[in-house]
């Protein structure tokens, strides 16, 4: 590991480094296009479940991005994550973290564009009846303001 890093004059990723680099979606955006929905998909997964803040937070924004820069010809390769994103994202709306709890939201109302509610509604279950009003509250403004 080292040995690369030392080649390709990586530095070493820490979370304070990740935590920094929070701040700037641009990254998100470039890994979200230059890696595509199956390969970030793959990589945020475990990562959703295991990280914690503030590293989690960039987990969840990067796969905020990857989603809304999703057109429907991704729906094939993101349905079959689709109940994997659901039951992983829908806890973090409970985060002590106020970004954490609002990117988790965004995140949930990016599948619910992308598949809709009756494909989404399954996997929305664990949500407290204040967070699924608040899903829907977003995804029905998007709606609204798409038209």
């Amino acid at each position: 590991s080292s040995g690369i890093n030392a080649e390709y004059g990586v530095a070493k990723v820490t979370k304070a480094k990740v935590a920094l680099a929070i701040g700037d979606n641009t990254i998100f955006q470039v890994l979200a296009s230059t890696f595509g929905e199956e390969t970030i998909i793959k990589i945020v997964m475990p990562m959703l479940q295991n990280e914690t803040f503030p590293v989690l937070l960039a987990v969840i924004n990067l796969l905020y991005q990857c989603l809304k820069d999703s057109k429907d010809s991704a729906k094939s390769v993101l349905e079959p994550w689709l109940a994997e994103m659901g039951e992983s994202v829908c806890p973090h709306c409970s985060h002590v973290e106020t970004n954490v709890r609002k990117q988790s939201i965004f995140c949930l109302v990016e599948l619910l564009l992308l598949f809709g509610p009756d494909q989404m509604d399954p996997h929305l279950k664990s949500l407290t009846v204040s967070q699924k009003k608040l899903v829907y509250l977003y995804y029905n403004r998007h709606q609204r303001t798409a038209r």
